[in-house]
């Protein structure tokens, strides 16, 4: 079995005798750059099968385009109704999800927070478990931003923004 090398934006910096910055920015579809060059850059890019590498892009913008969901159950109407108008809107905003499910856990539901953040999203909507009492895990993970709580007589649902970094 062979595996190929990955085609890095510096290969296609030396095959085009551009800087990485340029490729990059033209990559991303820059109006700094001039448009033949940006179609020389993507047209390049595309013979050897290039992918951005949204994570290394991520490091440096600080910004991941993703946000968490954490529901409480799979099998309603309501969080189904909530995750088609989030799979909805997401993509317009350029951001992705990540969905967990803590299974009426206030541990799972804890577990999952910590891990959503350990993944460095942006943001985080939660249907709280049942049992959820304490939102220490919540409070002690967002750090510098705004948390919005909003709770009904049967249903608990907080949405918390991490803010930008400092």
């Amino acid at each position: 079995m062979s595996f190929k090398r990955k085609v890095s934006i510096y290969d296609i910096a030396q095959k085009l005798a551009l800087s990485s910055a340029t490729i990059s920015r033209g990559w991303q579809n820059n109006r700094a750059i001039n448009i033949n060059t940006r179609k020389r850059i993507q047209e390049t890019a595309m013979e050897p099968g290039y992918r951005h590498n949204t994570f290394a892009s991520s490091l440096r913008k600080q910004k991941t385009n993703t946000i968490g969901v954490l529901v409480h159950e799979l099998n309603s109407n309501f969080i189904t109704s909530v995750l088609a108008g989030i799979e909805k809107v997401t993509p317009e905003a350029s951001y992705s999800i990540i969905i967990a499910h803590s299974s009426e856990s206030f541990e799972k539901e804890a577990a999952n927070a910590v891990n959503l953040f350990h993944k460095r999203v942006d943001g985080l909507i939660a249907s709280l478990a049942f049992d959820t009492k304490r939102f220490e895990h919540y409070n002690t993970i967002v750090i510098r931003s705004e948390v919005i709580i909003r709770k009904s007589s049967q249903k608990k649902i907080a949405v918390y923004r991490t803010a930008p970094p400092i």
